[in-house]
């Protein structure tokens, strides 16, 4: 019995060999379009992509090195002292400025206050050249008439303290012989109300 004759394997096809090639290229062009599109990304927080290029934050250095970290702690120190300084200097200027500003509306108070007390006060005054003032008769707050005779002398003056709205300021007054007498009603600040004069025996003034 013989055997059937042993046929050759078959030659595999030259174009199955040179298929793997153009596979590889296809992964690296594949690749390479995906390398591109990822370029304008990045998972860096410290880098930001900007008209092609990209910018990097200074990068946070961390150390063992025990002199180093002395050092930065005594510099973190320095700054927090140094603001709570400015910060105090501020609040103290801003006090003081506080405190000046009140002292200048106290003052201005009590100045105003002054003012106001020196208008309230009402000077009446007689004066003569003659021998003497027979009598004054003048106005006094709540519209009270006050008469004073046989005046010592040539002068004479009366001040009272009134408020002006509540007060009606006259006076008369009469020469105790020749001569000239003259009346003259006064704030307590030297404003002048009113004066006037008179002369001849026994004559009489007024003002008001």
């Amino acid at each position: 019995m013989s055997l059937p004759p042993t046929m050759p394997p078959a030659p595999e096809s030259p174009n199955k060999w040179k298929k793997w090639p153009w596979i590889t290229g296809v992964v690296v062009a594949v690749l390479l379009i995906a390398a591109i599109a990822d370029g304008g990304k990045t998972d860096d927080p410290g880098r930001t992509a900007i008209s092609g290029s990209t910018l990097s934050s200074p990068p946070i250095v961390t150390t063992t090195d025990p002199a180093v970290a002395a050092s930065v702690s005594s510099a973190a120190e320095a700054a927090r002292e140094s603001v709570s300084r400015s910060i105090a200097e501020s609040a103290g200027r801003s006090s003081e400025a506080e405190r000046k500003s009140s002292e200048a509306a106290i003052a201005q108070r009590k100045a105003d206050e002054e003012e106001a007390s020196k208008a309230r006060k009402i000077t009446y005054s007689v004066t003569t050249t003659g021998s003497g003032i027979s009598s004054v008769t003048y106005l006094k707050p709540g519209f009270n008439i006050s008469q004073e005779t046989n005046v010592k002398g040539k002068k004479w003056s009366k001040t009272i303290e009134s408020d002006e709205s509540a007060l009606g300021v006259n006076m008369n007054a009469q020469n105790a012989g020749g001569g000239t007498i003259t009346c003259r009603i006064s704030r307590g600040d030297g404003t002048t109300i009113a004066e006037n004069s008179s002369s001849g025996a026994y004559a009489v003034v007024s003002c008001g």
